[in-house]
């Protein structure tokens, strides 16, 4: 045996030898369930991974809650944020709310589920992303409460109905942001013909604010139909966590939870009452092309004032649009490139 060989062999066994060094895992000490029981939780703040559904491996997905239960009892208030997989400030709004209460001091039980839509996070897209047709994409905030017999997407959002949300709150605020290449200021969706919606909006004290009657399977209005009032809260612009706004959101569900007295302190009217309409325009492209908005969020326009100009690869005109009606400006396009309907501008009558 040559001392080469007698070398290596040395290493090989020292290599097993060595004890193994385990890999960092976030999360691995959450413990995983199949449904969310608040009530039976002690006071504190308790973290779980919810399984939803199945991939086509077979393997469950993981949906994160957080559960802050008070000492008191009082509201259950549920957050849930990016049902679109790219609406992520939300996310941020329920980090900071879960790091910053003290369960001690809270009277009923904040649910809070940062990451709803998984596929849709994971892939970076708003939709529901299934394994079938090479990629199917479902909107989840059109499928709520879902169905237990019924396709992937349909699957996923009934686990998430019956695991998290049925049953376990009396009041749900579900956060969102505009959807990519697109922005919103502080905006709230509320019915107001339920009184409790109502006044949560104002409460958030957002920029703007929509009564609006609500549509069909989202989370909003799957939970008003089941007797939960629920208001829609829009964060500014998907794919990112804008400080300002987070803050101002966070400080908003803060108000809304002084107002059901779950933490001491008063309500506040807003520094500023918020623009309320009861409809919306949108102001869409004829043919694709390059974009120039010619206005900003909150804005207030008047009927044929100039929105936007679109222009060719070469930089030449190709067509401006003007505002339909008076209004204040909701929503604008960020990204230049508009498809033909493409939407340039969208004011809240």
């Amino acid at each position: 045996m040559t001392i080469r060989y007698l070398i290596a062999l040395l290493a090989l066994a020292a290599a097993f030898a060595a004890p193994a060094r385990a890999a960092a895992v976030p999360g691995k000490d959450v413990p995983v369930v199949d449904k969310i029981e608040a009530a039976g939780l002690p006071t504190g703040r308790h973290d779980f991974y919810l399984s939803v559904a199945a991939r086509a491996s077979g393997q469950p997905y993981l949906v994160p809650v957080i559960v802050l239960k008070g000492a008191e009892p009082g509201l259950r208030l549920g957050l849930f944020a990016a049902i679109h997989g790219d609406e992520l400030a939300g996310i941020r709004v329920i980090h900071e709310l879960a790091a910053g209460i003290d369960p001690k001091t809270l009277k009923g039980t904040l649910l809070m589920v940062p990451g709803l839509n998984q596929p849709g996070l994971e892939a970076g897209n708003r939709h529901f992303i299934s394994g079938s047709g090479s990629g199917f994409r479902t909107d989840l905030n059109r499928t709520m409460p879902g169905e237990m017999k019924g396709d992937a997407a349909e699957r996923y959002a009934a686990d998430l109905w019956h695991g998290v949300m049925a049953g376990q709150v009396d009041r749900v605020v579900d956060l969102h942001t505009q959807t990519r290449g697109t922005a919103y200021p502080l905006f709230v969706f509320a019915d107001f013909s339920n009184a409790v919606a109502r006044q949560m909006a104002f409460d958030l004290m957002p920029d703007m604010i929509k009564n609006d009657p609500g549509e069909g399977g989202t989370v909003e209005t799957t939970f008003m139909k089941s007797g939960i009032p629920a208001v829609t809260f829009e964060i500014g612009m998907p794919e990112r966590f804008d400080p300002a706004l987070t803050t101002r959101a966070h400080d908003g569900i803060i108000n809304l939870m002084r107002r059901a007295e779950m933490i001491t302190g008063r309500a506040m009217p807003p520094a500023r009452q918020p623009i309320v309409g009861s409809s919306y325009s949108n102001v869409t492209t004829d043919e694709g092309g390059l974009a120039v908005i010619h206005v900003a969020l909150l804005d207030p326009v008047k009927q044929g004032q100039l929105l936007a100009t679109l222009y060719d690869p070469f930089g030449r005109e190709i067509a401006t649009y003007r505002a339909p009606h008076e209004g204040h400006v909701l929503s604008v396009a960020t990204d230049p490139r508009r498809e033909p309907g493409a939407m340039l501008v969208r004011i809240l009558r």
